[in-house]
């Protein structure tokens, strides 16, 4: 094979290496009720518990252990997903995610609620320290708007802060608890922890990667027990989002919570979550190899192609320069004929002048109008001189004999044609026809 063509696979190999896609894999989980068994399932950050029936993502009453002012907590799925491929700055598809969940933020008595409930995508399991009160478990006031935080909420805030537009809305928050979008939900009929009552809603938060947005949906579901009712047509929100470079691009999903100085339940009933998400490489030195490892291989490659190259273009001409060598040996040293010479004659090489075909060659008939020559024209090519030495030995032959009914030759060319792969030259020999009738 030669220089060309090894690097064509060199290329192919490169292609099908680093430019063909991976099919994203899909993960669905379906968890609750909840019960002990899914402290093996979740990370859960005290002071957040699995009791009745709930992901208690703040203390509950039965906690004793805890005051339920001033808390914060976090209960996340203990799996990390990959959510693209490349680097931060590639216009590639994002994984995508829909996760659908039942919460019931309540109220204790008639006092005021505070402050929120939020569905988190984040690098880590951790809890940040002091992230209480406005703060909903996501940052604190140290870490609050750093864009190293690397995470991405929807929050469901019921304490109305100096930056929030009312102490009953859902917002978008992006490595702050400052959001960057919110809804009030009061106008929608929605009160999140009304007083003297448990209310329940469930709610979807849904991310195109194709179409890069995150929109969030939100019913009411009359029981706790009942049948949750279709997704709204309508979103409560929408919103803009390239989740790449904003986020990790291995990331957990979950839920945090907090309250403050007021106080509040912040309880998950159910929660269903899909992910299409990349699979992780099980095997990193073969990324190694296919991002720092493939130039050298190409190189690799393609010195390899070019030494064989070589070598074989050296093997050729020595066998070339003997053949050409002997030939030019022979008595009386056959004359030296152009090539466009033969293809005249031969009417390039047409069938119809086809005599026959042995040994090395086929045999065609030709005429040198100029001359007004007949002759027999000998095509030898490499793909079928096998022997050097029997070739050789055969030209020698035709050269010495002379006979009334046989011809002598006359003349020979060459000619080199260069493939991919090798340097070849083909020859052909004129025989001078005496007694040889054509007809």
């Amino acid at each position: 094979m030669g220089l060309a063509a090894n690097l064509r696979i060199v290329a192919v190999l490169l292609c099908f290496a680093t430019a063909a896609p991976k099919r994203l894999k899909t993960f669905t989980g379906k968890y609750g009720p909840f019960n002990a068994t899914y402290y093996t399932i979740f990370e859960v950050e005290s002071p957040a518990t699995i009791s009745n029936e709930a992901l208690q993502v703040t203390p509950d009453t039965a906690q004793r252990e805890f005051d339920l002012k001033n808390q914060s907590g976090r209960v996340f799925l203990n799996q990390r997903f990959k959510l693209w491929e490349g680097s931060i700055h590639s216009s590639d598809e994002i994984a995508s995610f829909n996760s659908s969940f039942l919460i019931n933020v309540y109220r204790i008595g008639n006092n005021t609620p505070g402050e929120g409930l939020a569905f988190v995508v984040a690098p880590d399991l951790n809890l940040p320290p002091k992230s209480y009160g406005q703060y909903l478990g996501l940052t604190n006031s140290t870490t609050d708007g750093n864009a190293t935080n690397r995470l991405v909420a929807v929050e469901f805030d019921t304490f109305k802060e100096d930056f929030d537009p009312d102490a009953n809305h859902v917002g978008l928050n992006i490595n702050s608890v400052r959001s960057k979008n919110t809804t009030s939900l009061t106008p929608l009929g929605i009160e999140i922890a009304p007083a003297g009552q448990a209310r329940f809603y469930n709610v979807w938060v849904q991310y195109d990667g194709a179409d890069k947005f995150i929109a969030v949906y939100i019913a009411e579901q009359a029981e706790k027990e009942g049948d949750t009712p279709p997704r709204p047509v309508t979103p409560v929100l929408k919103e803009g989002l390239d989740l790449r470079g904003v986020v990790e691009q291995y990331s957990y999903f979950g839920f945090s919570a907090s309250t403050g100085d007021a106080e509040q339940l912040n309880c998950v009933l159910r929660w269903n979550l899909t992910v299409e998400y990349y699979p992780e490489e099980k095997r990193p030195w073969a990324k190694i190899l296919l991002g720092a490892g493939v130039p050298t291989l190409t190189a690799v490659m393609a010195a390899a192609a070019a030494a064989g190259y070589y070598i074989r273009k050296k093997r050729m001409e020595r066998c070339n320069t003997d053949i050409l060598g002997a030939l030019r040996s022979l008595p009386g040293t056959p004359r030296e004929f152009e090539f466009k010479e033969l293809k005249k004659a031969t009417n390039n090489f047409d069938e119809k002048n086809k005599l026959g075909e042995g040994g090395f060659g086929v045999v065609y008939r030709g005429h040198f109008q100029k001359e007004n020559l007949e002759v027999a024209v000998k095509w030898f090519s490499r793909e079928n001189i096998k022997g050097q030495d029997d070739f050789l030995a055969e030209l020698t032959i035709i050269n010495r004999l002379r006979h009334r009914h046989l011809v002598r030759l006359l003349g020979k060319s060459s000619i080199s044609f260069r493939s991919f792969s090798f340097f070849c030259p083909f020859f052909f020999f004129f025989f001078l026809s005496w007694s040889i009738g054509f007809s």
